[in-house]
């Protein structure tokens, strides 16, 4: 049960770290170049003869797959992480 317990706070840990890095200068440059990488393949991918026949590309067929690799990597690109105590103070403009 120890060594479980070990397991999953090295997985925590990692993630973390992960984590931090996405939120990073590099980490959000990284983001950039792979979403704009999805956004420009998208339309070649969804036409890969030998992916039409597989499961993942029927799903991707059936699902409008262009249109959710763009809306992944809007989300890849878009993604903030937000901390704990992390608060956001909206101040209205004055006119």
């Amino acid at each position: 049960m120890e060594q479980l317990q070990d397991i999953a706070n090295r997985v925590e840990a990692s993630v973390e770290d992960i984590l931090t890095f996405l939120d990073s200068p590099t980490g959000r440059k990284l983001r950039r170049t792979v979403a704009a990488g999805l956004i420009v393949s998208a339309p070649l991918v969804s036409r890969i003869p030998g992916l039409r026949s597989t499961p993942a590309g029927r799903l991707l067929q059936f699902t409008g797959g262009t249109a959710f690799l763009v809306k992944l990597a809007e989300a890849i690109r878009d993604w903030e992480r937000s901390q704990p105590g992390h608060e956001v103070i909206d101040v209205p403009r004055v006119s």
